[in-house]
């Protein structure tokens, strides 16, 4: 007789220190991704010396790979049986190989070398496949901590808030410790400052590895044993599933329109390095600082309200951006202080939602699938990102971009516009589908207990 799996725990509370030492996860992940996210690209063209269109197509090609086998990774991770559990062993394991692989890309040489667009993507795909080794595993580790909606909402305000304190880091320490590690050796301060970063990272996730004993206890083999066709229709007929999915992409690729462009605008044309320092420190201290707020919007509002609100608000502050163009500093850093604000919002509802939909997809079809669902989202996510910023690259290249040259006014006019339109365009599309989501508190809590219920129906 084929063993039942053990029956859900509705409303498991997590304690206070839990969840930060849980949380506390996506400090080090976000070491890597926003250092990568807005760095990478930068020392790929201004540092390595390798051309736009080309660093843009390695970058896109690398997350579309990250994304493809981001399913994969999340399939073998709902297999894995060990006493340690079953997602632990991939951040205990993985991450001193996840710190190596960043820290490896750093250490490509300067063009014209042959060999630099070879080790530039073979080092950029290493960085990529086990970053999905380790991440996959710890997202997936928050649907089964809680099934409670509203925790789950104080979870992920945890985790950005965790996620931001890397970007104040990042944003505010990076290219002054590159230029200070470095001294005339560019390439040298980038190196020290990878290795440091990722030293770091390791010691995070080996303490949440220590916070998620007991959380992840493997249950009997059941759920490997549906087959394809079925896990495939379950998710097929996720629809809050699908609408969470469709609002991360548009707000992926709005984010890389402008986000990655920050550094080029104030270098290139407000003509400060500097201030694109400030400005980014500025952004991710402003969206750490608007954490508390949107958890508690999300929390007794609802995570429908919270985002949606959140969206209109990076329209608000986009628009501004466009009018703040030559009225000095202080109106820049002003409008990227209201985006902050509104994806901070983003962020919070999209972690908070994601769980959500798994037992939604449990209740519509019995099958529970959360690392493969997971995996699905953020190939979602990440093929949005590599194919903006492939796309980015591109634009830049039409435009008319020349590293370390002054831009002409009709490349200032294109840089601009593509940090307007394409933004704006994709949040004004993800309002429309956080609309249609409809997964409130109440209805996740009675899905809850009906799959509690027909646990107990089975015994």
């Amino acid at each position: 007789m084929t063993p039942l799996p053990p029956r859900p725990e509705p409303l498991a509370r997590i304690g206070f220190w839990r969840k930060i030492s849980l949380g506390s996860g996506d400090l080090a992940f976000n070491l890597y991704w926003q250092s990568s996210s807005l760095f990478l690209l930068y020392f790929y063209t201004d540092v390595l010396g390798v051309p736009a269109t080309i660093a843009g197509t390695i970058y896109m090609a690398a997350l579309i790979w990250d994304a493809a086998i981001d399913p994969v990774v999340g399939w073998a991770a709902d297999r894995t049986r060990t006493r340690m559990g079953r997602y632990r062993p991939y951040l205990l394991f993985g991450a001193p190989l996840l710190a190596l692989a960043y820290a490896a890309m750093f250490f490509v040489p300067a063009m014209p070398s042959a060999g630099t667009l070879v080790l530039v993507t073979v080092t950029h795909l290493l960085f990529r496949t086990l970053y999905a080794v380790v991440n996959i595993p710890y997202a997936s580790l928050f649907a089964r901590v809680t099934r409670d909606s509203a925790q789950r909402a104080d979870m992920a305000g945890a985790r950005i808030m965790f996620a931001m304190i890397a970007g104040m880091l990042v944003s505010s320490t990076t290219l002054p410790l590159a230029g200070l590690l470095g001294g005339d050796d560019a390439r040298r301060g980038w190196q020290i400052l990878a290795l440091v970063y990722g030293g770091f990272a390791v010691l995070i996730l080996w303490q949440v590895a220590h916070a998620a004993r007991g959380l992840d206890a493997p249950e009997p083999l059941v759920a490997e044993r549906v087959a394809w066709r079925t896990v495939a229709a379950s998710l097929a007929s996720n629809r809050p599933l699908h609408l969470a999915l469709g609002v991360v992409v548009l707000s992926s690729i709005a984010s890389t329109f402008f986000h990655k462009n920050i550094i080029y605008y104030f270098k290139y044309v407000y003509g400060d390095t500097d201030a694109a320092t400030i400005a980014l420190t500025l952004s991710a201290g402003v969206t750490a600082a608007s954490v508390p707020a949107w958890t508690w919007v999300a929390r007794t509002h609802g995570k429908r309200l919270a985002w949606a609100s959140g969206m209109a608000i990076v329209g608000v502050g986009l628009i501004a951006w466009w009018f703040a163009n030559g009225q000095g500093l202080t109106a820049l850093l002003g409008a990227i202080a209201i985006i902050a604000a509104g994806m901070s919002a983003n962020y919070i509802c999209f972690w908070a939602v994601l769980p959500d939909t798994v037992e939604y997809g449990e209740w519509k079809t019995g099958v529970r699938t959360e690392s493969l669902i997971f995996g699905l989202v953020v190939l979602g996510q990440k093929a949005a990102l590599g194919a903006a910023a492939g796309a980015l690259g591109v634009a830049l290249n039409l435009v008319g971009y020349q590293a370390n040259e002054t831009m002409a006014p009709a490349t200032v006019d294109g840089l601009r516009t593509m940090m307007l339109a394409i933004p704006l365009g994709g949040v004004i599309l993800s309002l429309i589908l956080i609309y249609f989501y409809r997964l409130s508190y109440a209805a996740h809590r009675q899905i809850v207990l009906d799959i509690a219920e027909r646990a107990d129906a089975r015994r």
